[in-house]
């Protein structure tokens, strides 16, 4: 019989490796926000396991005008959203919430493309929640090795610690920032 997931893990060991307590008993969504690249992650907790489920990209051609974009985008989301929830009814949705990074653009696209998300799939988790990147990072423990790390760099260092915490293989940054959004929302904060 072949397996419906990607890993199953035993929960103490995750929060073990990321030093956290995490619900149990949750299904929960990372969606993390691009234009061109949108990374999402669907984890379930038991009392025992903590399993990644679904890794999943959207893709967007980067020639291609925002309005197209927006459809394809949209498009992709929709029929992301008929597979899961013939599988599961969602606790959170944990959607990257927009960021100043380099330029206002790229700002107004995160900014359009979570709004988008938040909008197709808020009908499907018992609630959704907006989070910046640096504050998902800081709810599971992720530590850069020197202040001066950013870019493809800090990318790498986020894959590890993900791969890290929940011994798997995912070599794309957007999937591993989706992982970093799902495993943020299970953090039991005192």
């Amino acid at each position: 019989m072949s397996k419906d997931y990607i890993k199953k893990i035993k929960i103490e060991k995750v929060e073990a490796e990321l030093e956290v307590d995490l619900c149990r008993n949750m299904i929960i969504i990372g969606c993390d926000v691009s234009m061109h690249n949108t990374g999402l992650a669907v984890i379930k907790t038991t009392d025992d396991y903590l399993t990644l489920d679904i890794l999943h990209n959207i893709i967007v051609p980067k020639k291609i005008d925002l309005l197209k974009a927006a459809d394809l985008f949209i498009d992709q989301i929709e029929d992301f959203k008929r597979k899961i929830t013939q599988k599961y009814k969602l606790d959170i949705n944990i959607i990257e919430d927009c960021f100043y990074g380099k330029n206002v653009k790229t700002l107004k696209s995160l900014a359009r493309f979570s709004i988008l998300i938040y909008d197709k799939l808020r009908g499907i988790a018992t609630k959704s929640k907006l989070v910046l990147p640096t504050q998902a990072r800081n709810l599971i423990n992720f530590k850069k090795s020197s202040k001066e790390i950013k870019g493809s760099k800090l990318k790498k260092e986020i894959i590890e610690y993900i791969n890290n915490a929940l011994q798997i293989n995912i070599k794309d940054d957007n999937l591993a920032d989706g992982c970093v959004l799902a495993l943020a929302g299970l953090v039991i904060k005192e």
